[in-house]
């Protein structure tokens, strides 16, 4: 089998996270981000995802609020077992479009 025709029965199969997953694992990224930098950060809503099968991660575009004042955040989750490990969470710098580090 070609390598094309495996990654065409890879992507037959693979199972995308329902939106409701994401959006809890979005919302459990920022309690776990405040938990670790002492933050106060409140999860707003999932702007963008982006599912990558093997390894299993999430790319999600998030908007959190801090002092009433709304931001956008990357965040990277890999699962490991039966549920996803945050891997980075990163403030996305406005106007510039790149990040800066966590």
């Amino acid at each position: 089998m070609s390598t094309s025709a495996r990654n065409d029965a890879v992507e037959e199969n693979f199972v995308r996270e329902p939106k409701s997953v994401i959006d809890d694992e979005a919302a459990r990224a920022v309690q776990e981000h405040n938990n670790e930098k002492n933050t106060s950060l409140k999860f707003k809503k999932v702007i963008s995802s982006r599912q990558q099968e093997i390894p299993r991660i999430l790319n999600i575009t998030l908007e959190a609020e801090s002092s009433g004042e709304p931001n956008n955040y990357e965040v990277k989750l890999v699962k490991r077992g039966a549920k996803y490990v945050m891997e980075s969470f990163n403030p996305l710098v406005k106007g510039s479009g790149s990040q800066s580090g966590h």
